[in-house]
């Protein structure tokens, strides 16, 4: 296939793979360093940039790497050595301006305020005796705040120990502090699964454009059969919609009017920011054991209701979510109980995310690949027998639904036609930390409800990463705007219960309205089950920009 005119090449050699195509690996390890601000430190710290520049992976680099798919292990065929692990560097704005004064001149209020200043407008507590108020972080909080972030990521734990290790000792010396958390994918799936249960990494925008000169060479491949019509062009899998670069990086084209041509350009000032993104550090604390208590409870009530009565923890859960544990959507299941012969829906990288909601999702026809052709043969199978009916109303997925709240998809929401949801698209590269809660270390698996899911007072979580050219238009956009508001994207439906932060009632209780058989309909509440615990705002320069400005 060819792409349309006006394809982006990218500086794959000059972009970080942290922030393009972002790491995706088993295991990360985010290392957090506060200096002196002083000018020996400075000093210190230049001179540790250039030692770390040569093992920073490029975006070229990155997308190699993905591209020679799952992790290698010694043994594997063809791979007799452990994959080199891949490392990021990212700054603050205190920490970026101290090697870079020109940094002052860089858009964005949020980047230079920081997350916790602008916690309150994304529904964290107010209150500075609260236990999950910012000044009390682990991470960017009034002690912990960071000038930089090194990233290591790896195929497994055993790979990133000890190179994370080494840049530890070697950052000891020079910093007032250097501290850090460990992400690892729970689960044996590619995808893996967050603490909750769920099947998680699915919803992912592909990126538009191509990593050099070569014209086919697309960043995202585009596997829809061209008979397909426009949307063959700007989709790579099945819903994985292929967002304009300057979405996620700076000095690349955005979204616009027509999502099949360039918008503006994503501004970059000073001009050593081209290439360079902006990334959100949040640590989420999941309360395992008050999420399925509460399911419980609420499922209990709520099946007493005319129109609920078969709603079981596991399937209000799968309400609140939009998919069951199994990544299988409700789209295509229904809000009731998934099919015996749906696993397929959650684990087909051709089906997992090939739904719409305000229309029917039509039939694909793929593009020729003879080494996915069972994949796809078995993905078109589904969808004739899981077919997903248009849902603009949230019969099947409630629109308060977690995965509805942050990517609307077809519908129309309170900022117009579909065409504008590209600019709110983010990449997200995190991973979930501390270890599986025991009833739900298996959840994924199965659509059983887990088991009784006790307060174990284990901290675990999600170190929540991600990727893009604004953090106001796009995070903050998403968290503040449409997860906590009862009436946004599209409503009335309610908060985001799984993941949203801010409380209806002085209680912090939360409340979301489902709708069950015979229009019947019943309001679910329940107090938060996700508290920040850390957070920073960061920009992942260019490797130009090292060069030439930062360790300079």
């Amino acid at each position: 296939m060819t792409g349309l005119p006006d394809e982006p090449i990218l500086a794959t050699q000059a972009i970080q793979g942290l922030a393009l195509p972002g790491f995706r690996k088993r295991s990360q390890t985010l290392i957090y360093v506060r200096h002196a601000r002083s000018e020996s430190a400075v000093a210190d710290i230049q001179a540790f940039l250039r030692t770390l520049r040569p093992r920073l992976a490029n975006a070229a680099a990155t997308l190699q790497d993905r591209r020679a798919g799952g992790p290698r292990r010694p043994g594997d065929p063809g791979m007799p050595a452990r994959r080199a692990p891949l490392v990021g560097i990212a700054f603050t704005w205190p920490g970026l301006v101290c090697l870079a004064p020109s940094a002052r001149r860089m858009a964005g209020a949020a980047f230079r305020l920081g997350m916790g200043a602008r916690s309150g407008l994304l529904g964290d507590p107010v209150d500075a005796d609260d236990p999950h108020h910012h000044g009390r972080w682990s991470v960017g909080g009034d002690d912990t705040q960071p000038d930089f972030m090194i990233v290591v990521a790896g195929d497994e734990r055993a790979a990133v120990d000890p190179l994370a290790n080494e840049l530890r000792a070697r950052l000891a010396p020079i910093a007032a502090r250097v501290w850090h958390d460990d992400g690892d994918r729970l689960g044996t799936g590619e995808r893996g699964h967050e603490h909750f249960g769920f099947v998680d990494g699915i919803s992912q925008p592909g990126i538009r454009g191509v990593a050099g000169p070569l014209p086919a060479d697309f960043l995202t491949r585009q596997r829809l059969a061209t008979s397909g019509g426009p949307e063959a062009a700007r989709v790579g899998y099945p819903g994985e919609d292929l967002v304009w670069p300057g979405e996620f990086v700076l000095g690349y084209p955005r979204t616009g009017p027509d999502p099949l041509r360039p918008g503006p350009l994503a501004t970059a000032t000073p001009d050593w920011t081209r290439d360079g993104a902006f990334l959100v550090l949040r640590r989420l604390n999941q309360d395992v054991g008050g999420f399925w208590a509460a399911m419980r409870a609420e499922a209990e009530r709520l099946s007493r209701r005319p129109g609920f009565e078969d709603l079981t923890p596991v399937g209000l859960a799968a309400r609140l979510m939009g998919r069951w544990p199994s990544g299988a959507a409700l789209a295509r299941t229904g809000p009731v109980a998934p099919p015996a012969d749906a696993r397929g829906l959650g684990d087909n990288e051709f089906a997992d995310n090939d739904f719409l909601y305000d229309a029917p999702t039509p039939p694909r026809r793929f593009a020729c690949d003879a080494g996915q052709a069972a994949l796809q043969a078995e993905a078109q199978a589904l969808a004739r027998r899981h077919p997903a009916p248009a849902d603009p109303a949230g019969l099947r997925c409630p629109l308060a639904a977690h995965i509805r709240k942050v990517n609307p998809r077809d519908a129309a929401t309170d900022m117009g036609a579909p065409t504008a949801h590209g600019e709110r698209r983010m990449l997200r590269v995190g991973l979930p930390f501390g270890p599986p809660h025991p009833a739900c270390a298996a959840a994924s698996d199965t659509h059983a409800p887990p088991a009784h899911a006790a307060d174990d007072g284990v901290d675990r979580g999600l170190l929540f990463l991600s990727i893009q050219a604004s953090i106001e238009e796009q995070f903050e956009f998403v968290q503040a705007r449409w997860m906590n508001d009862p009436l946004r994207p599209r409503g009335p439906g309610g908060r985001d219960l799984v993941a949203g932060s801010a409380p209806d009632a002085p209680d912090g209780r939360r409340a979301c309205t489902l709708v069950g058989r015979g229009l019947a309909t019943a309001e679910v509440s329940a107090a938060a089950f996700v508290h920040p615990t850390g957070g920073a705002y960061f920009f992942v320069p260019s490797l130009r920009a090292i060069d030439e400005v930062l360790a300079r």
